[in-house]
């Protein structure tokens, strides 16, 4: 009976050992307005193989550029195309690659008769010049921009875009899209910008010019025919980081992102894959 037992044990132990599987980490970090799609590209990767598993982090754009040249993570996620030079200096041996394209959602409440913005209108709210949306049709209300940190891509792409140099005293920062998106929510008199794939029915998305020049101003949304054809201004490229002379893991990871079903992933969250 006594070696019966003893060799149970010895099976479940030596069962044990079989699924105790080491698996090699893969880490990315960077862009909030990358981190709901990579999170499920990085499921399904770790689906189709056994050995790596996928480490996500956020922390804006510039965190995933400066994590790769600190080499404290494997790729790099951004909204913004950095100048790899001026930033790194020119004997970096970091690497980019275009994944694919998004578009940056200028949202208010609800309940906001706003429904649409000049550059400069915009450019004056987040500059602190316009204070109150009566200034721009609304109700009367001091107005709440809301905006990223220095880290964000998706933030400097906004302030480039529409000439923003000093951002509004009362500027609210927020850490990541969805914290936009509920500060907006919970404040009628709030006003936000986030990436295409946070944009949900439980705020207006705010109508602004076209690209396209005409004999009047024409506002438009972000919807997928104005995103397709070229007319709405605020579609950008998302790309990934890494080191020039990266491994296995890094070269597997790359593989995965060019196939067919990763593409419809990127495009299923609202992203235009490249």
């Amino acid at each position: 009976m006594k070696y019966l037992f003893l060799f149970i044990i010895l099976c479940f132990s030596c069962d044990a050992i079989k699924q105790a599987k080491h698996y090699e980490p893969l880490k990315l970090k960077g862009s909030e307005s990358l981190h709901q799609a990579f999170s499920s590209l990085a499921s399904d990767f770790e689906q189709l193989q056994d050995t790596l598993k996928v480490q996500l982090e956020g922390g804006g754009s510039r965190t995933g550029l400066i994590a790769i040249k600190e080499k404290t993570a494997d790729i790099g996620l951004s909204s913004f195309p950095f100048k790899l030079d001026s930033i790194l200096g020119y004997n970096h041996n970091v690497q980019e690659k275009i994944v694919g394209y998004d578009v940056i959602v200028i949202i208010n409440h609800m309940d906001n008769p706003v429904l649409k913005l000049s550059d400069r209108q915009i450019s004056n709210i987040y500059s602190g010049v316009i204070t109150d949306w009566s200034e721009v049709g609304g109700n009367p209300g001091t107005i709440m921009p809301v905006v990223r940190d220095s880290n964000s891509g998706t933030q400097r792409f906004f302030t480039e875009h529409f000439k923003v140099f000093e951002l509004a005293p009362s500027a609210v920062v927020a850490r990541e899209n969805r914290e936009i998106v509920d500060s907006v929510i919970s404040n009628r008199n709030g006003i936000g910008f986030i990436g295409y794939s946070y944009y949900t029915t439980l705020v207006k998305n705010v109508m602004i010019p076209s690209l396209v020049s005409r004999d009047s101003v024409n506002f438009i949304p972000p919807n997928p025919e104005y995103i397709d054809n070229g007319e709405y201004p605020l579609k950008r490229s998302l790309r990934i980081y890494f080191d020039r002379e990266h491994d296995v893991r890094v070269d597997a990871f790359l593989k995965y992102l060019n196939t067919t079903r990763a593409k419809q992933i990127l495009e299923s969250y609202g992203l235009i894959a490249s």
